[in-house]
């Protein structure tokens, strides 16, 4: 049984990563062309690698947090790229049905490339700073 402690641990690792992930799919769910500044060529692709880095580095610190010495940073940093792939693979599939929305190979790449980036630099950042 856990303590009430590692109970609010977990929810304060994990919490931000649902939030993250419902806010992801609340964009996608949004039937409206897009910003000007994602109509040049890469546009989308650009904020479709930011977008995912953010879930990288929330999931990677939830992951972290919740088994720290348990699994190294290769097998957790596996782990969370693995988990945002398949987020990135049903957001795309998801904005098949969303009107204006469409999916794209392409997009899942990014999103995956994002993830991943993300997740290298919060392992910089915890790795140089223990």
């Amino acid at each position: 049984m856990l303590s009430v402690d590692n109970r609010l641990r977990f929810v304060g690792l994990w919490l931000p990563v649902i939030a993250y992930i419902a806010f992801i799919f609340w964009l996608s769910s949004a039937p409206r062309t897009a910003p000007s500044f994602l109509k040049w060529p890469g546009g989308d692709k650009a904020f479709h690698t930011v977008e995912y880095a953010g879930l990288g580095v929330l999931l990677l610190r939830a992951l972290n947090g919740s088994w720290p010495s348990k699994y190294e940073w290769g097998q957790l940093i596996l782990a969370g790229w693995f988990i945002a792939m398949i987020i990135g693979g049903l957001d795309e599939y998801y904005q098949q049905f969303t009107p204006t929305r469409s999916s794209s190979v392409l997009d899942w790449s990014a999103d995956a490339i994002g993830a991943l980036m993300g997740q290298i630099l919060y392992w910089l950042k915890v790795s140089n700073n223990p």
